[in-house]
């Protein structure tokens, strides 16, 4: 591991070897691409007189480069690729380059094919062993002879008649054809190893969560370019490789967890399993594929928790058993796990409630329409007691039916607190009793002992006496 970061490799790199020929790092897509566009060149080139053959040489390779100090570092496989060919040949004379005068130095351009090892400093820039002819030339051409070896520089206004040829021939350099072909290659070259990306994208989830392309928007990002910016590079690579840095450790241990128990567990022949089961076995992700790759981690999440949740269902199985026999009025005490509101069956028939309590040792399945039922909510934890109907298996689940249960305590709600204490009227003194009223004073003649009582007329003290009866006007007629 290197102490300091370097950049994610590009397409087009130079050997160390400043005599070597210029060598492409392409992935496999780019290679495929870059041969059909290269096809297409030579073809154009042959329409035009070119008389020599092109192609392209590719030598499976990879490269390595850090993110940042002390980051785990990411493999990139690829291939090595340099233009190779035939260059043209007139009359026993072979092309070798173009020269082209830059001041008081040269530089040649060599054509596909052409070893390049002539020296700068041994060619003469602007001059013609043809004609002679000392006058400004831009550029002039190198050949050589198949049987001697011996070399000429040529101008281009005099090669038809140096090699007896109809026409001037059509030169297409290597620079040529790099600039041609690499104009459509943009980011970074080469395949991402697997293990490398899933060592970040570890790292990126843990830190930042799942975010899937269908659920980015303005504030968040998606898993796969944050991934992609922390193996890459660019905006805020610096403070999210900070971010994830604690967890690239573990990343890198679960990588080969991941790829060995996905490609275990996929085995659907399409859709999304085949696709990623594709990508495992390659071990190689490419730009178009990277979202699939990063999405191994959630779904290795995914089958590793449904697994856990099995076998902790599976475990309380093993000690789960039936609260009692039919007909025994039980006790219990749980938690509430389920709690569901049911309708009634006709128009006017009550609803109830159904609850499913998670005790120690058992299930117990109830419904009641008893009105405790609305007052407890899922999570709490309550002691009920009732009669045991039926026993009943739910999905390998003992579950003891109760009927008429009735709730004795509610463990979770807090008791209701004592009443405010009324503060005492501060215009009432404190620590002493009223005196009591004072009599009323007693008339002269007025027995000791009685109280004064004043007349009251006799519609309001007795009630009105009872009208005489009046018999009616057919009683009277009568007879």
């Amino acid at each position: 591991m290197t102490d300091e970061p370097n950049e994610s490799p590009t397409p087009l790199e130079r050997d160390q070897d400043e005599s070597r020929p210029w060598v492409w790092f392409l992935s496999a897509d780019d290679l495929a691409a870059t041969k059909e566009k290269l096809a297409k060149i030579a073809a154009r080139a042959a329409r035009k007189g070119f008389a020599g053959t092109i192609d392209l040489h590719a030598v499976p390779a990879t490269r390595t480069h850090t993110p940042a100090p002390g980051a785990p570092p990411v493999t990139i496989h690829g291939f090595d690729v340099i233009i190779t060919g035939e260059p043209p040949k007139f009359a026993g004379w072979r092309l070798l380059a173009a020269i082209d005068k830059v001041g008081d130095g040269a530089v040649v351009r060599y054509l596909p094919g052409v070893e390049q090892n002539i020296p700068n400093d041994t060619v003469r820039p602007g001059e013609c062993d043809h004609c002679h002819t000392r006058r400004p030339r831009t550029s002039v051409l190198l050949v050589e002879h198949d049987t001697t070896g011996e070399r000429k520089q040529v101008g281009s206004s005099c090669l038809k008649d140096f090699l007896g040829w109809s026409t001037l021939p059509v030169i297409l350099t290597t620079d040529e054809l790099r600039d041609q072909l690499t104009a459509a290659h943009h980011g970074p070259a080469g395949d991402l190893d697997l293990a490398s990306v899933l060592t970040y994208s570890w790292a990126v989830i843990a830190a930042h969560g799942w975010t899937p392309s269908s659920a980015a928007g303005q504030h968040r990002m998606a898993t796969r370019d944050l991934v992609s910016t922390a193996i890459h590079g660019g905006q805020g690579s610096a403070a999210l490789l900070a971010s994830i840095r604690p967890h690239l450790d573990e990343g890198g241990r679960m990588a080969p967890q991941i790829i060995d128990t996905l490609t275990a567990a996929f085995t659907e022949p399409t859709g999304y399993q085949a696709n990623l089961s594709a990508i495992l076995q390659a071990g190689q992700v490419g730009p178009r594929h990277l979202g699939l790759a990063v999405s191994a981690v959630s779904a290795y999440l995914r089958i590793t928790q449904q697994q856990a949740a099995r076998d902790e269902r599976a475990g309380r199985r093993a000690t789960l058993d039936y609260a009692g026999e039919v007909g025994d009025k039980v006790t219990l005490t749980g938690t509430i796990a389920v709690l569901l509101h049911v309708d009634g069956f006709t128009w006017n028939s009550p609803s109830r409630r159904m609850i499913i309590l998670n005790c120690e040792t058992s299930v117990a399945k109830m419904t009641t329409g008893a009105s405790w039922a609305y007052d407890v909510s899922r999570g709490d934890q309550i002691t009920i007691t009732g009669t045991i109907r039926k026993r009943e298996d739910w999905h390998g689940t003992p579950q003891t039916l109760i009927v008429r249960p009735k709730l004795i305590t509610n463990h979770t709600t807090p008791p209701e607190p004592d009443p405010p204490a009324v503060a005492p009227d501060p215009t009432t003194p404190q620590g002493r009793t009223p005196e009591p009223a004072a009599p009323r004073p007693m008339a002269a003649d007025q027995p000791a002992g009685w109280d004064t009582v004043s007349e009251a007329g006799p519609h309001r003290r007795f009630p009105d006496p009872p009208r005489p009866h009046t018999p009616s006007l057919a009683h009277r007629l009568t007879p």
